[in-house]
């Protein structure tokens, strides 16, 4: 007898309808023209005019894609009426673009934690940047900067150039993040990596990156440091935009119309294209986007049809309900199966967080320890992720204690992202709580031999950091160990190091081994190491090669380009001097490296500097916790 195909869904029928043509999927409005400044012009600016001035000059291009490509820049503003008052920011990415584009560098790396985690990702050969004309667009130049105040009823240009960002991203070819470390002395302040991941403007565009065709984007945190991420575990902990920081209250109001926007949009796109695994993903992730903008139960259903499709709706329970509109939606026809991408309906549930869905999708006897199959880098989670871990790293806390509730593994078994590992990599105390509340292990290993506290200090989640040194009341942990780990990520805030430094963690440690984390991560530096001798070399690989044998902390921030915690090692006691097994010192690793004055000054024998930029980080860091 021959097999049937299954039924077709409700999805897939509505995706096929939308191929010849659905106007709410076309590209975003730009609703004020694109104006950038030409990649040359750019380059010979020795201070930061405003759009009307430059466009008073002459200088400005309204960018179209038959003049060559354009590259968005996402920065934060260092001054406080003037994005980069001394320029000090503008000279990073002048430099960095040169050195770029030059015949020195061949590709853009990868990071080290997207190298780590998708092995499959590839680096971006430079050539790119330079094989057409490239216009960079720049919020102080591109968007109207001086115009008087709208009269009411009216729409400002600088509004409408905000509600354009999303088209401004999927026109360019590139999208940038401009985050080095830059000291305001006037405003007391230093600017990092994570201060530009916690300004809620920073993550909207990050979003519009990510919600683009092309989901990575290039960091530039020194003149000679460009990494390239493809992971949103390597994003800092940047979370949702409505959760981030905003100068103006009412500017988190202008966010909404934005992403809501944008979601729908790329939805039906997903469905046009007929990439249901994707469009699962981010049908159930409008809830992460959407948080702090108060827009609860407005997340976009796009397949219609499902109270006629329905017949006996009336007679269910609103559990029944909601969990057969779920499946309908995401084109399922049962609560065990589970599609291309390796995951369940309970793994996306579990990323959509409504805790009454998990309840009522365990009640038809879905597993509540079914793992993924597959690596989802559309949220930068492993393969044999359990749906527990998918709850806390999104922060779902009434769904995560649901899963708990029905005896989900707290261990998570043999796999990369175990649920502790999961909630402090999103920086979730409540989800540490939750989970040691429940007697999970606090000191247990991952996979590869890595620890949940050594975990969040390489991530540089310190609210993470400071519930487990709560719950293990810092009994079994290694204070050097977790020094040196947060410095081969991007951990190495001045707070964190401050705080393992005052717990007894050895500032001029040279113990450290890539065997002390665990076996699996030896093995990997052992690949890495030889990798490294044979010429393919990697900001991992380098250090790996360089970082564990003898390298000190200091060692270890120089190789990251983490100058704000090598700032604060110095003001806390570095030694300058010692040497790694390879016979290199901190101030090597910064010969012909650009790297900030207060270092400069540091290994010419002045710590002064080095002092002062970590007084201003802590008191930055007590201020906002």
């Amino acid at each position: 007898m021959p097999c049937q195909s299954p039924p077709v869904s409700a999805l897939a029928s509505y995706a096929r309808s939308l191929r010849t043509r659905c106007p709410e999927a076309e590209a975003s409005p730009m609703l004020l023209p694109m104006y950038t400044v030409p990649v040359r012009d750019l380059l010979d600016m020795a201070e930061m005019e405003p759009h009307e001035e430059l466009k008073a000059k002459g200088l400005l291009v309204v960018f179209q894609r038959s003049l060559g490509n354009a590259a968005f820049v996402s920065h934060q503003w260092v001054g406080h009426e003037h994005p980069d008052p001394e320029f000090k920011q503008m000279r990073v990415l002048q430099a960095a673009l040169k050195y770029a584009m030059s015949s020195s560098l061949k590709h853009i790396p990868l990071d080290i934690v997207t190298e780590l985690l998708l092995p499959g990702a590839k680096d971006m050969p430079t050539s790119e940047l330079v094989e057409k004309d490239l216009f960079i667009w720049y919020d102080y130049f591109s968007c109207p900067q001086l115009e008087r105040k709208p009269k009411e009823g009216e729409r400002s240009e600088l509004s409408k150039a905000i509600e354009s960002i999303p088209a401004y991203v999927a026109a360019s070819a590139f999208f940038f993040v401009l985050c080095p470390v830059i000291e305001n002395e006037h405003l007391s302040k230093v600017f990092s990596p994570s201060t530009w991941a916690q300004r809620g403007w920073c993550r909207l565009e990050r979003a519009c990156c990510e919600l683009g065709q092309n989901q990575s984007w290039i960091m530039v945190k020194a003149p000679t440091s460009l990494e390239l991420i493809s992971c949103p575990s390597a994003s800092m902990g940047s979370g949702p935009p409505g959760q981030g920081e905003f100068s103006l209250a009412e500017d988190r109001k202008k966010v909404a119309p934005v992403l809501t926007t944008l979601l729908k949009r790329k939805l039906l796109q997903l469905l046009q294209a007929q990439d249901f695994v994707s469009y699962r993903v981010l049908l159930n992730q409008q809830s992460v986007y959407l948080k702090g903008l108060g827009l609860h139960g407005s997340c976009y259903k796009p397949v219609p049809g499902f109270e006629e499709k329905i017949t006996n709706l009336e007679e269910m329970d609103s559990t029944s309900c909601l969990v057969e509109e779920f499946l309908y939606q995401n084109g399922f026809n049962t609560v065990g199966q589970r599609d291309a991408g390796g995951w369940m309906p309970l793994h996306y549930a579990a990323l959509s967080g409504d805790s009454s869905l998990i309840h009522g999708l365990l009640a038809k006897r879905a597993n509540p320890n079914c793992k993924t199959t597959k690596d989802q880098p559309l949220v930068g989670l492993p393969p044999l992720t359990s749906a527990l871990s998918i709850c806390v790293f999104f922060r779902h806390y009434e769904a995560t204690q649901c899963l708990i509730s029905a005896r989900a593994s707290l261990s998570g078994g043999s796999t990369l992202c175990t649920p502790l590992i999961a909630a402090v990599i999103a920086d979730s105390a409540e989800g540490v709580r939750l989970l040691c509340q429940a007697r999970c292990d606090p000191h247990r290993r991952n996979l590869v031999g890595a620890a949940a506290f050594d975990t969040a200090c390489a991530h540089g989640t310190i609210h993470a950091v400071e519930e487990l040194l709560l719950q293990t009341g810092g009994r079994g942990l290694d204070m050097t160990l977790a020094l040196n780990e947060s410095l081969t990520h991007h951990g190495g805030s001045a707070e964190l190091v401050k705080r393992l430094l005052d717990l007894r963690a050895d500032v001029n440690d040279q113990t450290f081994t890539w065997w002390k984390p665990g076996f699996g991560m030896g093995l990997i530096a052992m690949q890495k190491n030889l990798q490294h001798k044979c010429g393919k070399r990697t900001l991992c690989s380098k250090l790996m090669y360089h970082g564990g044998h003898g390298g000190t902390p200091l060692m270890l921030a120089m190789l990251t380009y983490q100058y704000e915690a090598a700032a604060c090692l110095i003001a806390e006691g570095a030694r300058l001097d010692s040497r790694n097994s390879r016979g290199w010192t901190a101030k090597d690793f910064a010969a012909g490296q650009p790297v900030p004055d207060f270092l400069l000054e540091a290994f010419e024998g002045s710590s002064e500097g080095c002092c002062r930029v970590t007084s201003i980080a802590l008191r930055n860091a007590c201020v906002e916790l």
